[in-house]
């Protein structure tokens, strides 16, 4: 007689945790990319009028 094991956790129910988390890291380092283009475009502005 032999015994059927299953794998501890399966890919269908893990993928959509990750995908969330990868979504999310994604849409985070969009935000601090477009955060340092706007900072670095009004840096002179900044510096000037608020002493940034």
């Amino acid at each position: 007689m032999t015994v059927q094991t299953l794998p501890p956790a399966s890919p269908t129910t893990a993928a959509p945790a990750s995908m969330i988390k990868r979504v999310g890291l994604a849409a985070y380092r969009l935000l601090e990319r477009m955060t340092e283009s706007a900072y670095r475009k009004h840096r002179a502005y900044l510096l000037t009028r608020y002493g940034i």
